[in-house]
């Protein structure tokens, strides 16, 4: 019965959610480890660069329909993948940033980016069973450690867990 629930709690329940995880299917990436977003850019052949400044997306300046993701340098590994989650669900999403849109606009496509970002990179289907090899209070550290996410995104993340099981009804005592 507990495989069961946790098994749909890892079911996609919105439209942006649904859309990663088939793009996950389809790239057979079913572990943490697999979520390789360098590998995953050049499927689209986006180009990723390090660059000293602000992370962001944008037309490749020499190759027609091409793009970069410009990450910035000075981020920690774990940051940098956000970052580059982020800006690759602006291009899936959003064909890049426009920025002659409302504010509101600009406000909902960085929304639907970060949320492209965390189903990215911390899908919640592969956390049910990652649970069993730890306890409640070193989840989200662990779950830090295995997707190479910043904390706060793990914590985040376990958070939508945990609040899954508690619509189901279930306590949460492991």
């Amino acid at each position: 019965m507990l495989a069961a629930i946790l098994q749909e709690i890892g079911e996609p329940k919105t439209w942006l959610e649904s859309r990663v995880y088939l793009l996950l299917q389809h790239l057979r990436i079913e572990e943490p480890e697999q979520i390789d977003l360098h590998r995953l850019c050049s499927t689209y052949g986006i180009e990723i660069w390090e660059l000293d400044g602000r992370s962001r997306a944008h037309a490749h300046p020499t190759i027609a329909d091409r793009y970069v993701i410009a990450v910035d340098e000075r981020l920690d590994h774990t940051h940098k993948r956000v970052k580059i989650a982020h800006e690759l669900g602006h291009l899936l999403l959003h064909v890049g940033v426009q920025p002659h849109s409302h504010a509101w606009m600009i406000d909902w496509q960085e929304s639907q980016a970060n949320h492209f970002a965390e189903h990215l990179l911390l899908p919640l289907f592969m956390i049910p069973p990652l649970l069993a090899e730890c306890n409640r209070y070193q989840a989200p550290a662990y779950l830090a450690e295995r997707f190479q996410v910043p904390l706060s995104l793990a914590r985040c993340r376990f958070d939508r867990v945990l609040s899954r099981l508690h619509a189901k009804g279930l306590p949460v005592f492991w």
